[in-house]
């Protein structure tokens, strides 16, 4: 199960630069990637415990992968197969499934990481994806609205950043338990920085325009992933 979960992390990344190669099977080998997804979570399902991997000691990578992980990673799943679904008669670029399906393992990514620096990859990455499926169709508003998005998450993320640093300067450790012991102002700038990134806090600045003006199927990957 082990090795299973490394090539199911790496396994998206991998198939969205193979993308390029393939372009006329875009299509199918970003419904396989949610295919393995689905497939993933049903096996998390069965484990009887919690599975547990410390790859670099206490500078991460940590991950816990369990039964809710499962039912969050089979959600991305479903939404995705139902985007790749929906534009599949559509004519969309390689281009548009090589960032549909990097969200898509940043996504799931975030759900089974356990330490503050990997989720901080995660979501940083997941950004990227985020605003260059949203100025897909290359439209001056569409790039302003992208850059615009960008902007904000990358700020509030650098809060998170901060956050970070700090409770691992208190407990040597950026594992989520260090929290417990980690000095108050880490604690505000961590959730500063994540209440923005997910559109709860100052959502007005971005959020509204950002669902507006992004395509349809963009606007509902962001809807459950950002």
């Amino acid at each position: 199960m082990t090795i299973m979960t490394i090539v199911w992390l790496v396994l998206p990344f991998f198939v969205g630069f193979s993308i390029y190669l393939l372009p006329q099977a875009s299509r199918l080998l970003a419904l396989g990637v949610t295919l393995v997804s689905a497939g993933y979570a049903a096996l998390l399902f069965l484990q009887p415990t919690p599975l547990t991997l410390n790859l670099v000691d206490n500078f991460g990578v940590t991950v816990i992968a369990d039964d809710l992980s499962g039912f969050f990673i089979i959600t991305n799943a479903l939404v995705t197969a139902a985007v790749v679904l929906y534009c599949w008669n559509t004519g969309k670029a390689a281009f548009f499934y090589v960032q549909a399906i990097i969200l898509h393992g940043s996504v799931n990514a975030t759900f089974i990481c356990a330490d503050l620096v990997s989720l901080y990859v995660a979501l940083e990455v997941l950004g990227i994806a985020a605003s260059l499926l949203i100025a897909y169709p290359r439209h001056n508003r569409n790039l302003w609205v992208a850059l615009r998005y960008l902007f904000i998450t990358n700020t509030a993320m650098l809060f998170y950043l901060i956050g970070a640093v700090l409770v691992y300067q208190a407990n040597q450790s950026f594992a989520f338990a260090a929290l417990d012991n980690a000095p108050a102002e880490a604690i505000a700038l961590i959730f500063l920085g994540l209440l923005t990134k997910g559109g709860i806090f100052i959502s007005g600045l971005w959020l509204p325009l950002t669902h507006s003006e992004a395509e349809t199927p963009v606007s509902a990957m962001l809807s459950g992933g950002v």
